[in-house]
């Protein structure tokens, strides 16, 4: 189950008590069974993402494509999809370097340094524009595919093919004993 939380975070929650509890009974730890079953879950959020990202933002190059990043907490309770690619430069009106990805998530309004004074930029049509500021609104480009992938027959089967790797990971130092 996905449910959106708010400043960008998606909550998913998954039944594997019952995964949890078998595993633990043969010896293997329950921090390590959490990190391998979210890093599984999280390497098909980035796909998903990635694979939603050209209906979305028209282009598959450049840095956001590239930076879309899942990354498991050292406790194994969360994974957290995240894109803090940069410009590099103190570019937002406060001073701070502007983040590519939580900027097309929220939206951004834009305005000319010197007030009265418009802004110039050549347009993708060839052609030379003037404004006196524009505003960019916000794009769904994580949550809607997280949201679908999480409820999809692949997160299920992931999620399997890391248990029954942990169940031969098992077997493999073991030597095949049963519990």
């Amino acid at each position: 189950m996905a449910e959106y939380q708010g400043d960008g975070i998606i909550s998913i929650k998954a039944d594997i008590a019952e995964a949890q509890a078998l595993l633990s009974t043969l010896g293997l730890k329950r921090k390590s069974i959490n990190k391998a079953l979210l890093r599984s879950a999280g390497t098909g959020g980035k796909q998903a993402i990635r694979r939603n990202y050209k209906s979305v933002l028209h282009q598959r190059s450049g840095k956001l494509y590239k930076g879309i990043k899942s990354i498991v907490y050292n406790n194994g309770t969360k994974v957290v999809f995240t894109n803090d690619v940069d410009s590099g430069k103190n570019t937002a009106k406060d001073g701070r370097i502007a983040r590519y990805g939580f900027m097309l998530a929220s939206g951004y309004t834009n305005t000319p340094k010197k007030k009265g004074k418009p802004m110039r930029f050549l347009a993708a049509d060839g052609k030379w524009v003037s404004t006196y500021g524009y505003t960019v609104e916000g794009k769904d480009w994580v949550e809607a595919p997280i949201s679908r992938y999480v409820n999809s027959p692949e997160l299920k089967e992931r999620l399997d093919k890391a248990f029954q790797s942990q169940v031969n990971k098992w077997e493999k130092k073991h030597g095949g004993q049963s519990a």
